[in-house]
């Protein structure tokens, strides 16, 4: 009986989840009622509060566990693999959500999963990149090159994925050594 409740949940909590993305493709978080979000699932409003308080929790649920699946599924990716490699299946990864990874990228106004995703990525490059350089300089380059990928990547996105993974994560990686070369003693 408790399976069945706990999928009974999982399943009302997807609902909800994939009504507020739907919603968000055309409205601000701001602008989106409880009322119209669980018209939309075809849930009622009273299951909502057994929940969530507001949108904005729902929201705050379905970033956590994007960037939590985002992070589990590049634990995933054989670390001998060279970082291109790793690029590419983060560029996979994406465009197989890319509902969710568009919307909460480039369509809303709430900046809370942008600012979470940019400081993920500057923290799994810091890691993953070291530089010759002092502190303040190398912070600004790993700014730069984290703002000038993610700028990259919404563009892919806006247009439709005009690119393959591979043709994207090349040109990333190519602009990206090029940046880092010039504060990396040339290489």
């Amino acid at each position: 009986m408790k399976k069945k409740e706990n999928q009974r949940i999982m399943l009302t909590k997807t609902l909800l989840k994939n009504s507020l993305v739907d919603l968000m493709h055309t409205k601000s978080i701001n602008k989106i009622t409880i009322k119209e979000l669980c018209e939309n699932a075809d849930i009622n409003r009273s299951t909502f509060y057994l929940y969530y308080t507001d949108q904005f929790a729902l929201l705050k649920e379905i970033e956590e566990e994007l960037l939590l699946q985002a992070r589990e599924h590049l634990k995933n990716i054989d670390s001998n693999l060279d970082n291109l490699h790793y690029l590419k299946e983060l560029l996979y990864y994406m465009k197989t959500n890319s509902n969710i990874f568009y919307t909460l990228l480039c369509c809303q106004e709430n900046l809370s999963f942008q600012i979470s995703f940019i400081e993920t990525s500057i923290h799994n490059l810091k890691t993953n990149l070291s530089l010759k350089c002092e502190e303040k300089i190398s912070d600004y380059i790993y700014r730069y090159l984290t703002m000038g990928c993610l700028s990259i990547i919404i563009k892919w996105f806006e247009d439709g994925f005009d690119m393959s993974p591979e043709e994207l994560a090349e040109m990333i990686f190519r602009l990206s050594d090029n940046a880092i070369s010039i504060y990396d003693g040339g290489k």
